[in-house]
């Protein structure tokens, strides 16, 4: 006679500890998400979840008496998970989808920053960070030396040095 591994043992009994705690609920739950839903495909894809998540997170129910309205909670936080989600779905429209400019950067213009990337990376830090903050980030000259300290004249400096070294590196010309 062979033994029954512990691990079935214990997968059979959490099995038929979770039909016994949702059984008796789930058409009720199904009903209460298709009137959320009001589309009986939906609801049955939620119940689906509803039905998973229950099982998955079986051992945080602490009271089995409850397990009706635990149950219900996990439905009702999965109808409005699915909620706000749908404000990002979309039908597809593929020819729509093919006349919309892409927002994407072409291939040269991102080859050509990482290029500036790599430049930028040589740099001595101060003048890494003046020349993106004057460049990239808009600030002025005058913010630029309260937030690097120092005088104005050095911040221009520094700015004034980042470009000479950044034109040798991306032209060639070291």
């Amino acid at each position: 006679m062979t033994e029954t591994p512990v691990h079935t043992i214990v997968d059979t009994k959490r099995r038929d500890r979770f039909c016994a705690l949702v059984e008796p609920h789930i058409e009720a739950v199904g009903r209460f998400v298709h009137v959320l839903t009001r589309n009986r495909e939906e609801a049955r894809d939620i119940v689906g979840d509803v039905v998973l998540t229950a099982f998955e997170k079986l051992d945080t129910l602490k009271n089995e008496k409850a397990s009706a309205s635990w149950l219900f909670s996990i439905a009702r936080n999965a109808v409005y998970q699915r909620k706000r989600r749908q404000k990002f779905w979309g039908f597809f429209d593929e020819t729509k989808a093919g006349e919309q400019r892409s927002e994407a950067a072409l291939p040269d213009v991102t080859a050509d920053v990482a290029l500036l990337y790599e430049a930028l990376a040589h740099l001595p830090e101060v003048q890494r960070e003046a020349i993106t903050l004057f460049e990239i980030a808009g600030l002025s000259l005058e913010e630029i030396r309260e937030i690097q300290g120092g005088t104005l004249s050095g911040v221009k400096s520094r700015i004034a040095r980042a470009r000479t070294e950044l034109k040798k590196r991306l032209t060639n010309d070291q």
